[in-house]
């Protein structure tokens, strides 16, 4: 399973009210969890972005499932997806490149 985080804004045409997005949000996790996509954690944010969820999915496919149910559940949202890479993981990567950039001159 990947973990992917997306971001949401919301936008003028959102819930008519605060009060009516937890009942919103109740439904879209349920439709979430229906979708085999397991939350991680869920956090409202202050910042450029009004909330953060955290799941998992098995493919990326699956995972663009999560986005597209919040926007045909409510219109009021932007969302930005992302995939994330453990950072035992990451710190790894330099050690498989290829090559070197920028090239290092010879040593003489």
């Amino acid at each position: 399973m990947t973990t992917y985080v997306t971001l949401i804004k919301f936008t003028s045409s959102g819930p008519d009210s605060i009060t009516d997005f937890g009942t919103a949000w109740q439904a879209a996790a349920q439709s979430i969890n229906a979708l085999g996509i397991k939350t991680v954690g869920a956090y409202g944010l202050l910042g450029p972005y009004d909330m953060m969820i955290i799941y998992e999915a098995p493919d990326q496919k699956s995972a663009a499932k999560l986005p597209l149910t919040l926007a045909f559940l409510e219109q009021g949202m932007k969302t930005e997806t992302w995939t994330t890479i453990p950072l035992d993981e990451f710190v790894k990567l330099p050690q498989q490149l290829l090559c070197e950039w920028p090239p290092r001159p010879p040593r003489s």
